[in-house]
């Protein structure tokens, strides 16, 4: 297979209409040209902020045939896998770990990373080919080890496939599903009785502290500037709150520029005092959407209401899925209380490569152990989950 492989140092050195006739199928906008570019041109995502732009692309005749975002890092912050002691045990030997390379959606704790591929091509094939450039590259340039996290789960078989020595890692992550609920009535009629008794509790919490809540479309919230520069404050305030803790890894030209490249794919699930709709929002939850999925990022509010954040964040954006006819809703990894609102564990996989021996021999013993302990907590939590059950004690879903 005649491929031809070329490293491009940043979105803007890749044509908009060629990235996105791949990242197009997947639907996904978090694969989206846009998303990519604009992190990199916000200044959130750079060399700088140690996240080196490094995407891989795969031509055969001219044409791209498939492509994948890579970074070079120099640190493990955002990667949200968190393998911070296997980079101290790496110091501590002097085996080499950063600069690493990794396959990532930069900053994001969802599993939708994948090797892009054009339609009527093998994915097995150049996906394996693609990866085995990124790490034959990275290991010639010296870098620590080769990482693809929070990878798609429809894109992990190919990999498991691949001739690499990777190991496996598995993350906790949730993820909502329609079984079929038609509304959000019937979604809560699948609850317990006690379950459902407290949605509605929570509900009318808000309702009662004299809030309103509602999704408002990209196109809208882009003709209204002020609902961006809210959503910049918040996302602040909300990182403010975890100090060295926080999550902050987006600036405020993240958010003030978004509709310049995006101008769909995402939404904002908004609350309002009663009748003050086109006004100043009490909060708001940051959400990307593609035709079948929800993707819940970011959030915040400029007062303690009760109970605001599980409408604002789930509660409205399943209500929306419901009357779109959106099948799945990931609202993002961490937070127990999910699984008590109807949403499943999912195990997200990562692929780890460290080309020192000592290290690869690290994960392959750790790793495994690891993914015991993830598997039994998703266990436990979705004992939670707030489905009826049959006679035999089975859920009705």
């Amino acid at each position: 297979m005649n491929i031809e492989l070329e490293f491009a140092q940043g979105m803007a050195g890749i044509e908009r209409a060629e990235w996105d006739s791949l990242a197009s199928r997947y639907d996904c906008p978090l694969l989206s040209w846009g998303f990519l570019a604009l992190l990199e041109e916000s200044g959130s995502i750079t060399a700088g902020t140690g996240w080196g732009p490094h995407h891989l692309l795969a031509r055969r005749d001219g044409r791209l045939v498939a492509a994948a975002p890579f970074y070079v890092r120099s640190h493990s912050m955002g990667d949200f896998v968190f393998d911070f002691a296997f980079a101290e045990a790496a110091g501590k030997m002097g085996a080499p770990y950063y600069p690493k390379l990794v396959g990532a959606v930069p900053a994001t704790p969802s599993p939708v990373w994948r090797v892009l591929v054009a339609e009527g091509e093998d994915e097995e094939v150049l996906g394996a080919i693609v990866i085995g450039a990124a790490a034959e590259a990275a290991r010639e340039a010296g870098l620590g080890g080769l990482h693809l996290l929070w990878v798609d789960p429809a894109a992990a078989l190919p990999i498991r496939k691949t001739a690499l020595p990777l190991t496996e890692w598995k993350h906790q992550s949730f993820l909502w599903s329609d079984a079929g609920f038609g509304d959000f009535q019937g979604y809560l009629d699948a609850f317990t009785k006690n379950m459902r008794r407290n949605v509605l509790r929570e509900r009318a919490s808000v309702r009662r502290a004299g809030i309103e809540s509602r999704i408002i479309e990209a196109e809208e919230a882009a003709v209204r500037p002020d609902l961006l520069e809210r959503m910049a404050d918040f996302y602040e305030d909300t990182n403010a709150k975890f100090g060295p803790w926080g999550a902050k890894f987006l600036t405020r030209e993240f958010f003030t520029r978004l509709p310049e490249y995006m101008a769909t794919g995402w939404v904002l699930s908004a609350a309002f005092g009663a009748g003050e709709g086109e006004g100043d929002p009490v909060g708001l939850a940051f959400l990307f959407r593609g035709k079948e999925r929800l993707w819940g990022r970011w959030w915040g509010s400029s007062r303690f209401v009760d109970s605001l954040h599980f409408e604002l964040c789930y509660y409205r954006p399943i209500e929306y899925a419901l009357s779109r006819g959106i099948g799945s809703f990931d609202p993002g990894m961490g937070s127990e209380h999910k699984a008590r609102r109807g949403f499943a564990s999912l195990l997200a996989p990562s692929f780890h490569l460290a080309f020192d021996g000592r290290m690869r021999r690290l994960f392959e013993y750790n790793l495994p152990l690891f993914n015991a302990e993830e598997a039994e907590g998703a266990r436990i939590l979705d004992a939670d989950l707030p489905w009826k059950r049959n006679q035999s004690g089975t859920s009705t879903l």
